[in-house]
């Protein structure tokens, strides 16, 4: 896809490195529930453990983006402008949201077919019917259920559609240069973010059935932060630019994950990291921009939804095949890389399909639809 003129194209390749962190983050809990040790469990890491901040993340940078695309637009507030800004928005989510949740359906019927009483003792409880329409319907995030059921990772995908709506009211408000207001902001987000960590038994951010709408909110307010100080330090030379700047930024934050520090931590600096990606112009910058990363980017969005279809057959293998085969037995290095090069490669070749042939082309039939010209969403 052909970026547009205000495309910062650094920012895209992240998003695609976040959603494979992501996928990490749920293989290694996956293994863990069946008894297995981390996977970086002998180095003492907590990097992957902690890979939940990564919605975080993909939080704060929505905000940057869609600041930077619909900024000064929002501003008007016309209901023709907000009406495309909405269905621009429903557009890029929710055809694939549906497309995934039909494939989970189908994996559900198929295991009750093969296996009914494995998929009643093990699956059935959690993914009842109701609980598939509230997450079709994009209602995970508001509190009526609380338990981990059919595509549990798209409660991020509700709460940013419903940051979404707030953001026609929040974009304008605070998008009007890096002053003391975008300090307060950044202060109150960051406070609201130590709030949730109180709500949630081990003191972590990782709240999602009822505080997950707000956390977005939180994080999305820190990313239109972000991004005054972005406009600000546009075609200025600052250290923020610098590739050793970035270096830093980089070593810190893998230092706070790897060390397991207290979330809300983290959180600053993913916002230093996505302003330095966004004004670098040196070797970050060439080497997020090669076609394998830019290519991970642009299909984040498919492989973040769909990595839990492959993954569940990955626990389903676990139960019916290798527990019982092999009882007692500890996964190897050898075999945990196996098993994640396999479900890479599924994921990968799967989200690249469904980019192609779900969510682009339904995106642009909606679009059209509507008779709006069809326009790439950067990182949306």
């Amino acid at each position: 896809m052909k970026p547009t003129t205000n495309y910062i194209s650094s920012l895209t390749p992240l998003r695609g490195i976040a959603a494979l962190l992501v996928v990490l983050f749920h293989y290694q809990a996956f293994s863990v529930f069946h008894g297995f040790p981390g996977l970086l469990d002998q180095l003492n890491s907590q990097f992957i453990t902690k890979g939940y901040l990564w919605v975080d993340f993909f939080f704060i940078l929505s905000g940057f983006v869609i600041s930077h695309v619909y900024g000064e637009k929002l501003k008007a507030r016309s209901k023709g402008l907000i009406k495309n800004y909405l269905w621009a928005r429903f557009s890029r989510l929710y055809p694939l949201h549906i497309f995934v949740m039909l494939l989970l359906a189908i994996q559900m019927i198929g295991l009750n077919l093969l296996n009914p009483v494995y998929a009643s003792v093990n699956w059935n409880a959690d993914n009842t019917i109701s609980a598939f329409f509230i997450q079709l319907f994009f209602l995970q995030t508001s509190g009526l259920i609380d338990t981990f059921s059919w595509n549990v990772a798209s409660w991020s995908v509700a709460a940013e559609w419903w940051t979404y709506i707030v953001a026609i009211g929040l974009i304008p408000l605070l998008n009007k240069g890096f002053t003391r207001y975008t300090i307060l902001a950044f202060i109150l987000a960051l406070s609201g973010m130590v709030f949730i960590t109180f709500q949630t038994p081990d003191n972590s951010i990782n709240a999602i059935f009822a505080l997950g709408t707000v956390r977005c909110i939180f994080e999305f307010t820190i990313g239109i932060g972000v991004y005054q100080a972005y406009k600000s330090l546009l075609n200025k030379k600052s250290f923020w630019s610098k590739d050793w700047f970035l270096y830093v930024i980089l070593l810190c934050l893998i230092a706070t994950l790897n060390f397991g520090i207290y979330d809300v931590v983290v959180i600053p600096f993913f916002g230093a990291f996505i302003l330095c990606a966004s004004l670098n112009t040196g070797r970050p910058y060439k080497l997020l921009n090669t076609k394998p990363l830019v290519f991970l980017g642009d299909i984040s969005y498919s492989i973040y939804l769909i990595h839990l279809f492959w993954l569940f057959f990955y626990w389903i293998w676990l139960d019916l095949y290798f527990v019982p085969a092999y009882p007692g037995v500890m996964p190897t290095f050898w075999d945990n890389l196996l098993w994640i090069t396999i479900l890479m490669a599924l994921i990968i070749s799967s989200s690249a399909f469904t980019y192609k042939f779900v969510e682009l082309r339904m995106q642009n039939k909606l679009r059209q639809w509507i008779q709006t010209k069809p326009k790439q969403v950067i990182l949306d």
